[in-house]
C-alpha cells in the first residue's frame, strides 16, 4: 500500500508554479519586430536642357544680277588665261638686272610690270603696260607665228592701220563694242598683226577673223611674237584738236590714236566676263577702287563729255562748281560727281597715302609722295582730254 506523498506547502507550489512558466517562456522565440514598409519616393524627373539658342537661317545668297552686255572671249587659240597657267598665256619680256639677263612672263600682263626698282621698301616696278601680250601656240617652220586673231565680242571695226611704220602698234585695229546704253561703248585693240583681214565699218561677231598675230611695231622681234590687246575707254571724240593743241606732228590715227585709248585690266576682265556672260567693262569696274581724285571746273553747268558716252560714271546730284573725278592707278576713270570746291584748273583733290613716289603708282600723272600729291604736266594733259576742256 502506497502512503500519500506529503502536500507541500502553499507557498513552494507557486514558486514552482512560476519556474515552470518561466522555463516555458525562454523556450519559445522572441516575437519579431514589426516589418518597417519603406514606400520608394517617385523617381525625380529629369530636368529637361535647355532647348539650343536659335540659329539664324542662312542669309540668302543675293540673286545673279541679270546681264544683259555682250559675250566676251579670248581672242586667240591661247586659253592657257583659263586654266591658271600664266606663264603660257603671256609673253614675256627680256628682264636686265645685276648683269643678269632673264624671261619673265610678268612684263607681258596689265599693270606696273616693268622697269623695276629697288628702294627702302622693297623692289617697285616703275613701268605701265595697258594691255596684255599674248603668246602664239603655232608657228610656221621658219618660226613666224600663225595664230588666228579673232573678235573678242560683237561689234563694229572703226579704225585700222596697215602701215605698219607709223606707229609702235605696228599693224593695228580697233573694234567697237556696244555694251548697252548705261555702260556705253568700249573698244579693243589688237595690235603687232603680221596682217589684218577686216576693213572699217565691217561688222563683225565675236570670234570672227580680224586678221594674223605678227611682230610688227617698234621694240618686237620674231622671238617675242604676241598680240597686243587693249580693252579701253575712249576719253574724247575731240582728239585732233587736243592733239593740235599740244604737238606740232600730225596725227595720223584720229580719235583712235593710243593716247585717247584708256586700258582696263584685260586679263581680269576676261576671266571675270567668261564666268559671268553678259558682265560688261562698266559692272567690273565698279568694284575698283580709287587711288586718287581730281577736281576740274564745271563751265557753265555743262556735263563732262565723257558722261554722255558713259552714263554710270556720273553719280547723282546737279552740277555744281566743279566735278570730282575718282581714278585708279591706271588713270581709269571710275566715278564722277558734282562738288561745290570751285577750281580755274585740274587739281588733285585727294591721293591714297604711299611712302614712295606717286609718280610710280599713277603712270607719271602725279607728283609727290606721303599723303600730298600734284598735278604733274602729264596729269593735267590727261585731266583735259578726259573732261574735254581744251
Amino acid at each position: 500500500m502506497r502512503l500519500p506523498l506529503p502536500r507541500p506547502p502553499r507557498a513552494l507550489a507557486l514558486a514552482a508554479s512560476l519556474s515552470l512558466a518561466a522555463c516555458h517562456r525562454a523556450e519559445e522565440p522572441p516575437p519579431s519586430p514589426p516589418e518597417v514598409v519603406v514606400t520608394p519616393a517617385p523617381a525625380a524627373e529629369p530636368t529637361p536642357a535647355p532647348p539650343p539658342p536659335p540659329q539664324p537661317s542662312p542669309a540668302p545668297t543675293p540673286p545673279k544680277p541679270l546681264r544683259s552686255g555682250p559675250t566676251f572671249s579670248l581672242p586667240t587659240d591661247n586659253k592657257a588665261l583659263f586654266s591658271n597657267d600664266p606663264a603660257s598665256f603671256f609673253m614675256f619680256v627680256d628682264r636686265y638686272k645685276d648683269g643678269i639677263t632673264s624671261q619673265v612672263w610678268e612684263g607681258g600682263s596689265y599693270g606696273f610690270v616693268r622697269n623695276s626698282r629697288t628702294t627702302a621698301h622693297g623692289e617697285v616696278f616703275t613701268k605701265f603696260h595697258e594691255g596684255i601680250d599674248i603668246a602664239p601656240v603655232a608657228r610656221d617652220p621658219k618660226g613666224e607665228p600663225t595664230d588666228p586673231v579673232r573678235a573678242i565680242a560683237d561689234g563694229t571695226v572703226v579704225y585700222t592701220l596697215k602701215p605698219p611704220l607709223t606707229s609702235n602698234y605696228g599693224n593695228y585695229l580697233v573694234v567697237a563694242h556696244p555694251c548697252g546704253p548705261k555702260a556705253g561703248t568700249y573698244y579693243s585693240l589688237y595690235a603687232h598683226l603680221h596682217h589684218i583681214e577686216t576693213t572699217v565699218g565691217t561688222t563683225v561677231r565675236r570670234g570672227e577673223q580680224l586678221g594674223v598675230m605678227g611682230h610688227t611695231g617698234a621694240g618686237i622681234d620674231r622671238r617675242r611674237s604676241h598680240l597686243h590687246l587693249e580693252i579701253a575707254f575712249l576719253l574724247t571724240d575731240r582728239f585732233d584738236d587736243y592733239y593740235t593743241k599740244h604737238f606740232r606732228s600730225p596725227n595720223g590715227h584720229g580719235n583712235f590714236h593710243g593716247s585717247n585709248l584708256t586700258g582696263i585690266d584685260a586679263a581680269a576682265f576676261l576671266i571675270a566676263a567668261h564666268r559671268d556672260p553678259g558682265l560688261t567693262p562698266a559692272d567690273f569696274l565698279k568694284n575698283d577702287k580709287p587711288l586718287w581724285r581730281a577736281l576740274v571746273p564745271c563751265r557753265d553747268g555743262a556735263e563732262l563729255d565723257i558722261v554722255r558716252r558713259y552714263p554710270w560714271l556720273r553719280l547723282p546730284g546737279p552740277p555744281s562748281a566743279s566735278w570730282e573725278i575718282a581714278l585708279n592707278g591706271a588713270g581709269v576713270p571710275l566715278s564722277i560727281s558734282p562738288s561745290p570746291q570751285s577750281v580755274q584748273f585740274p587739281a588733285v583733290s585727294w591721293v591714297r597715302p604711299s611712302p614712295t613716289s606717286h609718280s610710280w603708282a599713277s603712270r607719271n600723272l602725279l607728283s609727290g609722295s606721303g599723303n600730298t600729291a600734284t598735278l604733274a604736266t602729264e596729269g593735267a594733259r590727261y585731266l583735259q582730254l578726259l573732261s574735254g576742256d581744251f
